[in-house]
């Protein structure tokens, strides 16, 4: 399929629908980072940029919210490229990035920065939410960093379905019988408190990064193998005990879920997760395995096909109409103690991995007071963690790396 200036791509699907009436008033965007040990020219990266564009469809579009209900249409633009003063940390261009809000018109969008340095650089990939979520714009970050090692892209007109359309056809009925088994945490009327939205003012957030070396994360990998339970509920675990440890009774952890991986959906550039809340009370917090897999229990229950269609035919028979509908869907559906979206292990072509040292992200900011959004990808063998927050507290992400360490450290049950 060929497009041209303004043509109808589709419709936004209910999620993306929702999510872009939510942005109408919250603007949401996230970045994410690829070190290079190797210095790229701009011109080398614009021209790499334009392969991506026409490598993913969604990153040649714009919104159009005049239509009857919104509408995809092409745009012929570029993905604009900035170049920051040499050396400049990337955590300042995080922070400035959340600062500038993606317009829906004229496209296209996302967005790149250049950071030069002196034996390297840094790239940081932004994306509207309204194309993509964390695992498409890791897709779309991967596939740049090949391009710029000169491998060729081959453009593509398919255009990626919303996820309504695939759910529906999704093995498995479409009812969340498996929330029967639900926890005493999850039944807590806590668990349901609606969050509140902070008018987007453009205030800077605070950025907190912290890489776990390659034996702490190959131990964690191993230990969570060993306790039955997995290194995302891990990273919850250390969340909660740190937000205990911190005086919080009550702590709930969102995490999204790739569709991809969980019903096998085509690894595309474009929307394609739910959500996922846990909840924990301060006793919890005295045994970091347990927690971990009780955490890891709950998920499962969450994202078993039949509670995620059925989500998501909820959604789709009745979409949010208005910016309210959707203000009031996203802070009953998201409020949390903390966000973490977990990446997993990044994949990079064997020809860009020796010129990639580092990935961070995804790095975000959604304008709800008191939220803290982590992003967590490994790749060489090393966890990264990006924490974005506009209330930090003080040692967070250190902390939890600490958590980490010493839940490794212990001795194996039984």
């Amino acid at each position: 399929m060929t497009t041209s200036q303004g043509r109808i791509v589709r419709p936004l699907g209910a999620f993306e629908r929702t999510i872009d009436f939510y942005m109408h008033r919250n603007p949401v965007q996230f970045s994410l980072v690829a070190e290079l040990d190797r210095r790229v020219p701009a011109s080398t990266l614009a021209s790499a940029l334009a392969a991506l564009r026409d490598r993913h469809p969604l990153l040649a579009v714009a919104v159009d919210r005049a239509a009857p209900e919104a509408v995809f249409r092409a745009s012929q633009g570029a993905i604009p490229l900035d170049v920051a003063a040499d050396g400049t940390p990337w955590r300042s261009v995080v922070a400035v990035e959340q600062m500038r809000p993606i317009p829906p018109t004229p496209g296209p969008l996302a967005r790149a920065v250049l950071v030069p340095r002196e034996s390297g650089c840094a790239v940081v990939l932004t994306f509207a939410h309204q194309i993509a979520d964390g695992i498409g714009g890791l897709r779309a970050l991967l596939d740049l960093v090949a391009a710029l090692g000169g491998e060729e892209l081959a453009p593509s007109s398919n255009v990626p379905e919303a996820q309504e359309d695939l759910l529906a056809h999704v093995g498995g009925a479409a009812d969340a019988g498996d929330a029967a088994t639900s926890t005493p945490e999850e039944d807590d009327e806590r668990m349901s408190a609606i969050g509140e939205l902070m008018p987007f003012s453009g205030r800077r957030p605070h950025v907190e990064a912290l890489a776990l070396d390659q034996g702490l994360t190959t131990r964690l990998v191993r230990r969570c193998h060993l306790e039955r339970t997995s290194v995302h509920a891990a990273l919850c675990a250390a969340a909660t005990v740190v937000l205990h440890r911190r005086g919080r009774a009550f702590v709930r952890v969102l995490s999204p879920v790739d569709l991809r991986r969980a019903v096998d959906l085509p690894d595309e550039v474009v929307v394609r997760f739910a959500g996922a809340r846990t909840g924990s009370i301060a006793h919890d917090a005295n045994n970091f395995w347990t927690l971990s897999r009780h955490t890891r229990a709950s998920l499962s229950r969450q994202r078993t096909p039949n509670a995620l269609k059925a989500g998501s035919a909820a959604l789709a028979e009745h979409p949010p109409s208005s910016c309210g509908d959707a203000e009031a869907m996203m802070t009953a559906a998201t409020a949390a103690d903390i966000q973490i979206t977990n990446l997993g292990v990044a994949h990079p072509s064997r020809q860009s991995l020796s010129a990639l040292s580092d990935l961070w992200g995804p790095a975000q900011i959604t304008q709800m007071r008191g939220e803290h959004l982590l992003g967590v990808v490994t790749v060489g063998g090393q966890l990264r963690m990006t924490e974005l927050t506009h209330d930090p507290v003080a040692g967070l992400v250190p902390e939890m790396g600490a958590v980490l360490a010493e839940g490794c450290a212990e001795s194996p049950r039984g």
